[in-house]
């Protein structure tokens, strides 16, 4: 289970700090661009994928032919198709996504989530692609080996893989893309079913919840038809958050095929009906609409669950008793759309490499991805239903009150609104309050850990504050860098305390709270980092200042420092304080000389690589005894050509200056027995032992 990048910031703080993320660069021109249509419409039984992208009107229909041509050719000869578009285009980068939903890029609840990614066929360059993307934007690798990124058939298996499909292809590249973007640090779980029939749709929905998956996006579709209820129970789920997409061809398919349905399995009451809105930037502040090519309607075959119907304003969608399509809304307008890399072709003679795409296939994974965030379904057997218990609450969902996705005669079916309506549901999530179990805790102190921070030692975790009365707390420690990041479960770690392992040393420690009441578990929330954890070897690492003169105070580092006994210069010993189990302050000794610094301890006397070199030092006297008026020969360093001597406080009027390290001085009239002393500009320096007069 990995942790990257914890900040010891809450899930809510951390994303009020991203929302000064990037600016959008400038949006793809609607006069230079069209849009193109990725999959072709299903027959009866089967689904689209719906994802857009968007091509320059320059190139015409026989350029298109002439490109689906080239990179038919090079694939039979063997090679690799050319990658032709190999700059990043104007589309939203991951920085600007989470800037306009004030998303954390990954949060402690996300860790513990696997995303699932449902759809037709297979792209054998999704891992390298998902690569390219995550270069670009300096997002951490998502890959087989690392763990974090894994590919299976309908079935479950790693193989047979199904055939590939350009088409579908292009969907796989965005989808899997828009997870890591929003959630850096979610596991992926690509679902590649055989073909474009529901019922490989549907096994494939069932092995990723085989698979373990906490979300499972997809996004792909088809109008409803006869006998469409059949197929509900792949997608019945319980616990397990299923985002669908509501379609790309606006109210009632009145855009494509005009079927007079809404899309299936969009209106399935066991999903979330994800809808597309137009995203754009003015100054600092985004705003949304309704996308005029997103799905919407109501359902002919199912009816609207209690948390949808008792919403505030359903009525004015027309559908009466039926469910309604969408229940959430994301990005989907491929004119404010996102960046992707697939280097696939598609078969459309697209551009093959970078490219704007979007649709409701890029809104589905997006809201999967911060469903992942905030923790997944957090126990809710229908997470709609927590949406749609946050409608009307501005700080957590940005309601899209204008446009519309076709004609409905006026109902909210198909137009934009204030509170819910059909093309953009309860709206589009900010942060991750909409994702909140109503009555569940929420923290308003983060948690602490207490404790001495090296191995063996025992740390101790506070849960923090939380309201909603909690009866329970459950933790999880966690081994980050020293920086704090890049953070590491420890296994079995789930109790109040934490004995720190060997493991631990060099690295700093948070403990992960979640809180939880009769409504559930609340947001996972993580302490600030602990200090550096150090051996309980005793050891000496260094000390700074590296020189110095004797009376200055210098910090010696290490570990198992604290039950010090002794602290030796050269061998000479010295006053020392315990300031903590890896520091100790000491007093440079009066006669110190170059040497290694000792610390003795209960269990062994450590010393230091290095040695200490005092700056300002008297280390020996010759002779040692001596009579009034005899030369005495002063060793030591620092000394200058302006330094003075003194016996036991009495002046030696005759100094004679040798070199920085040699002195004589005559023993003046009236000295006596005592220290010897060398006074320059730096201050003042003394013998360690004393001078006899005799």
């Amino acid at each position: 289970m990995s942790f990257r990048g914890l900040t010891g910031r809450t899930a809510i703080a951390a994303a009020i700090a991203l929302t000064a993320a990037a600016p959008a660069t400038a949006l793809p021109s609607r006069k230079l661009n069209r849009e193109q249509r990725l999959c072709s419409t299903p027959r009866a039984g089967h689904a689209e994928c719906l994802d857009e992208r968007l091509i320059s009107k320059s190139l015409t229909k026989s350029d298109l032919a002439a490109n689906v041509r080239r990179q038919t050719r090079e694939e039979l000869q063997g090679v690799k198709p050319a990658v032709t578009s190999k700059t990043v285009p104007a589309g939203l980068t991951p920085a600007n996504l989470h800037s306009a939903y004030s998303l954390a890029t990954e949060t402690p609840a996300s860790a513990t989530q696997t995303v699932a990614i449902v759809d037709a066929y297979s792209d054998p360059t999704v891992e390298a692609d998902l690569g390219v993307y995550d270069q670009a934007f300096g997002l951490p690798a998502c890959t087989a080996k690392n763990g974090c990124f894994k590919r299976i058939n309908e079935l479950g298996k790693a193989s047979p893989l199904p055939a590939k499909n350009g088409e579908w292809s292009s969907e796989i590249s965005l989808d899997v893309q828009m997870v890591h973007a929003i959630c850096e640090n979610c596991r992926i779980v690509l679902v590649e079913a055989a073909s474009t029939g529901y019922s490989d749709l549907g096994k494939a929905v069932e092995a990723a919840a085989a698979a373990g998956a906490t979300e499972i996006s997809n996004s792909y579709g088809g109008a409803e038809s006869s006998g469409i209820n059949s197929l509900n129970s792949y997608y019945e789920h319980p616990g397990v958050v299923v985002t669908v997409s509501s379609g790309d061809c606006g109210y009632f398919n009145q855009g494509c095929n005009g079927t007079a349905a809404a899309n299936f399995p969009a209106a399935s009451p066991s999903v979330v009906a994800v809808g597309g809105t137009s995203l754009t930037l003015s100054g600092s502040t985004w705003s949304s609409k309704a996308w005029s090519d997103a799905g919407s309607g109501c359902s002919h075959v199912f009816s609207a669950q209690l948390w949808q119907s008792e919403a505030a304003n359903f009525s004015a969608t027309g559908c009466g008793t039926e469910r309604s399509v969408a229940d959430v809304s994301a990005i989907g307008d491929p004119y404010t759309g996102v960046d992707v890399y697939d280097s696939t072709p598609s078969g459309s003679g697209a551009s093959t490499g970078w490219g704007v795409w979007g649709g409701t296939s890029a809104a589905s994974p997006i809201v999967a991805a911060e469903f992942a965030l905030a923790g997944g379904a957090r126990g809710v057997g229908n997470p709609a239903d927590t949406l749609y218990s946050h409608l009307g609450e501005s700080a957590n969902l940005q309601d899209s009150t204008s446009g519309s996705t076709g004609s409905c005669s006026g109902v909210r079916s198909c137009t934009a609104a204030t509170g819910y309506d059909g093309p953009t549901g309860v709206g589009s999530p900010i942060g991750l309050g909409a994702f909140a179990v109503s009555g569940t805790p929420a923290d308003s102190a983060v948690p602490s850990v207490s404790g001495t921070a090296e191995q063996a030692q025992t740390l101790t975790a506070t849960s923090g504050t939380w309201s909603g009365s909690p009866t329970g707390y459950s933790y999880q420690w966690v081994l980050c860098s020293s920086s704090g990041i890049e953070c590491e479960a420890v296994s079995g770690a789930t109790s109040s305390t934490l004995v720190l392992p060997a493991s631990a040393v060099g690295s700093t420690v948070r403990v992960v709270v979640k809180a939880s009441n009769a409504s559930g578990a609340g947001t996972s929330v993580e302490s600030a980092a602990s200090a550096v954890v150090a051996s309980n070897v005793p050891a000496v690492s260094g000390f700074t200042p590296a020189t110095a003169a004797t009376g200055t105070t210098i910090k010696i580092s290490g570990s198992a420092l604290h039950g010090a006994t002794a602290v030796r210069f050269d061998g000479l010993s010295a006053t020392f304080t315990v300031l903590s189990s890896t520091e100790i302050e000491a007093v440079v000794p009066n006669g110190a000389s170059a040497g290694k610094i000792s610390v003795v301890t209960p269990a062994k006397t450590v010393s230091s690589s290095a040695k200490f070199t005092p700056s300002f030092s008297v280390t020996s006297e010759a002779p040692s005894r001596a009579a009034v008026g005899a030369t005495v020969t002063i060793k030591g360093t620092g000394f200058t050509s302006s330094s003075t001597v003194s016996f036991n406080g009495v002046v030696a009027t005759s100094v004679t200056f040798l070199s920085a390290t040699t002195i004589k001085a005559v023993v003046p009239a009236g000295a006596s027995t005592g220290v010897v002393t060398v006074t320059s500009a730096a201050g003042s320096t003394r013998s360690s032992g004393s001078f006899v007069v005799s």
